[in-house]
């Protein structure tokens, strides 16, 4: 067991690392009576159930049991044929139990588009559309808004295997699966997601995976990915059009992982020229097409050196940016800290750089850069409507350990409420937050890392599906109350 000491240097460590300003003001600042508190979740990762009720194969079914990658990427085959078991409705009654009482008004989920289309199109999995239906009035029983992801990995895999989102046909077939779910649960749900992080589908975790399949060199693959992320907001821009068309009343957004990019050692010139590349490549690449209409200049020329065929036309981009999201949501973990590497692809890297004394897995602890970050999308993007849809934070799992009965994430903790006060102090600043969601609500199968790492407010016992209120989840229950005082 920790001696206190030993942790109470530890927590001094972290806290050199970040400064947002006023931070005992921020503390006391209060959202609007209107605003989304919630917790995120993914289907893939919570549900399990992956052949029940008809369910189709998805491409996350196919990557965990077919090609093994979380053998590939942590040496232990696991998969999410089980999760936490969500899909079961005596299990996710108690975990919108566990909500309620933690004081949130909106749980944001996604939808298994291989439940709903088995085959990707064609027939409809009626069994599919009861479950989601009858989970959006339970939720809604218990005074917790909805608020649906159309799509976060997982397509059908009949469909990867007729090129997925590498094929221009993609976007007619989202098109219908969007179809299908505004007919079936527009009226009911408020706020809709159609994508959750094309960057870290297609530039992250597809291009690290393709060496199992790929023997192109890293600059060629990397670059290839474009155009699925083109198609995706091609997609999601047609399903906007869908919802605007069809006057369900609610709002429909696009969510992005977003990071700002600072150098891995400011004092290393190659690092500090690196960084507005970086910045491009991951930011704006996504940002700039939905909000400005074009592909931000230095990133389109890096990727079409490796990929000349990239070429989007005029009224692609026109067709984009005309039909912008309603609101933009923001994943936000860390910033990126970027360093100049010959061996990475296009010759810069962030994952893995974090220059913190006590590591976070998911990048340096700094606070102060989500404010930077809203506050930049304010003044460069038109301050659009923006909700933060995931926020979280795993310290290499030495806190998730049930010692007496608890759990002690107090680094979690410390993470959440700094973070929730730098997003009120942006708004205070004039942003238009509407929202903020942390992840998760409970540990779950983390994509490439499998089980290995925990972000949940619930710890889970995976063999017993038994839920654990950690320290965290306490932490954002008093916030809450707070907030309603």
């Amino acid at each position: 067991m920790r001696k206190t000491f030993i942790f109470s240097m530890l927590i001094a460590a972290l806290l050199l690392n970040f400064s947002c300003n006023n931070n005992a003001d921020n503390s006391k600042l209060k959202a609007p009576k209107d605003f989304l508190w919630g917790v995120a979740s993914a289907a893939y990762q919570v549900e399990g159930a992956y052949q029940a009720d008809g369910k189709g194969e998805s491409k996350w079914d196919f990557f965990a049991n077919k090609m093994g990658v979380t053998q590939f990427m942590i040496g232990v085959k696991q998969t999410g044929n089980i999760a936490i078991n969500q899909y079961d409705r005596k299990q996710y009654l108690q975990d919108i139990k566990l909500m309620k009482e933690l004081g949130v008004n909106t749980y944001r989920f996604s939808i298994s588009w291989p439940r709903i289309l088995p085959q990707g199109t064609g027939e409809v999995n009626e069994k599919g559309i009861a479950h989601y239906k009858l989970l959006i009035q339970d939720l809604k029983d218990a005074g917790i808004e909805p608020m649906i992801t159309l799509y976060h990995y997982d397509m059908p895999q009949v469909l990867v295997e007729k090129g997925g989102w590498n094929n221009r046909e993609s976007v007619e077939w989202y098109k219908n699966y969007a179809t299908v779910v505004f007919n079936n649960f527009g009226k009911e749900v408020r706020h809709f997601i159609t994508f959750n992080e094309p960057y870290i589908e297609f530039f992250l975790v597809d291009f690290m995976l393709n060496p199992m399949q790929s023997k192109e060199s890293a600059n060629v693959r990397y670059s290839k990915e474009i155009l699925s992320v083109h198609h995706e907001l091609l997609a999601s821009a047609e399903a906007i059009k869908i919802y605007h068309n069809m006057n369900l009343g609610g709002m429909i957004g696009i969510t992005f992982n977003l990071s700002p990019c600072l150098p891995m050692d400011s004092a290393n010139t190659a690092d500090v020229k690196a960084v507005p590349l970086q910045d491009e490549l991951l930011n704006r690449i996504v940002l700039d097409p939905v909000f400005k209409g074009k592909y931000p200049e230095n990133a389109l020329a890096a990727i079409q050196k490796y990929n000349p065929s990239f070429k989007p036309s005029v009224a692609d981009m026109q067709f984009i940016a005309s039909n912008k999201p309603d609101f933009l949501g923001v994943n936000f973990y860390a910033p990126a800290q970027v360093k100049a590497d010959v061996n990475a692809p296009l010759g810069v890297t962030w994952m893995g750089n974090n220059t913190d004394s006590v590591k976070m897995n998911t990048g340096p602890f700094m606070p102060d850069q989500l404010y930077n970050l809203l506050m930049r999308i304010k003044t460069e993007y038109n301050n659009p409507v923006t909700i933060i849809t995931e926020n979280g934070a795993c310290f290499n799992n030495h806190e998730d350990t049930i010692v007496n009965g608890k759990i002690n994430d107090t680094l979690r903790s410390d993470y959440i409420t700094r973070h929730i006060d730098a997003a009120l102090k942006a708004q205070k600043d004039g942003v238009n937050l509407k929202g903020y969601c942390v992840w998760s609500g409970w540990d779950n199968f983390e994509w490439v890392a499998g089980y290995t790492i925990r972000m949940g407010l619930c710890y889970v016992d995976y063999k017993t599906q038994k839920r654990t209120p950690k320290q965290s989840y306490y932490t954002y229950q008093e916030i809450l109350k707070q907030q309603k005082q």
